[in-house]
């Protein structure tokens, strides 16, 4: 590969890079959002959320179609490989933590006003438990660093032990009050949504690492 087209391939990974980045930053403040318009019944800030995500859709198509011309255009070296293959996995797993984000921000909206069958206590905490995952895996990729995307995968289990514990007390409350039956299943519905992002989470983790390092940590291997 000559000098310019080396130089032209660094241009446009790290113009995907940026991109990558911003459009992160964009899913975690819905995320925040989200659960905000959730804790504090604001439909306005709900429906901003619904808003944003059509503008996420057109930006993972953008970053896809820039990766898949990098693939075809150049000849990129082992380490830039994996950075392209890791990227089309991250952007695609941006999208999908956008998507339940709204899910939400929607969930939101249709429980606006209603009171809460109990108080919102341990869905902000796992809220803030996947927020904060998604945020560190998404440092973890700006700065390469492969140790605190392992530290992200490690919080997936008190994700996965809240999950179960919140549907069993929301399960638990509705045998006392069965006019509440709906806003059961949406909150359950809500708490299956952040357990899926911290799955996502954990997944932009181990994607960091296949970047870094060239290890497949998933399912167990390699970490």
């Amino acid at each position: 590969m000559g000098a310019y087209m080396k130089e032209k391939m660094q241009q446009m990974l790290e113009n995907i890079k940026k991109d990558l980045i911003y459009m992160a930053n964009e899913v975690e403040d819905m995320l925040y959002k989200a659960l905000k318009a959730l804790e504090k019944q604001d439909a306005q800030l709900a429906r901003e959320v619904v808003e944003i995500d059509k503008r996420i859709d057109s930006q993972e198509i953008n970053i896809e179609d820039n990766l898949l011309a990098l693939m075809a255009l150049q000849q990129p070296v082992a380490v830039d490989l994996r950075f392209i293959v890791g990227a089309l996995k991250m952007n695609n797993d941006l999208e999908r933590i956008g998507d339940h984000a709204t899910n939400i921000a929607k969930k939101a909206l249709d429980l606006a006003g209603e009171p809460y069958l109990k108080p919102l206590e341990d869905i902000p905490k796992m809220g803030k438990i996947a927020r904060s995952m998604l945020h560190d895996a998404v440092h973890s990729f700006i700065n390469q660093n492969p140790e605190l995307a392992r530290d992200v995968c490690a919080r997936d289990d008190e994700v996965d032990t809240l999950h179960q514990r919140i549907q069993d007390d929301i399960i638990k409350v509705l045998q006392e009050k069965k006019g509440k039956i709906k806003q059961g299943f949406e909150l359950i519905s809500i708490v299956n949504d952040l357990e899926r992002v911290a799955d996502l989470s954990t997944n932009l983790g181990e994607e960091v690492v296949f970047m870094c390092e060239a290890r497949i940590i998933r399912h167990g291997r390699g970490v």
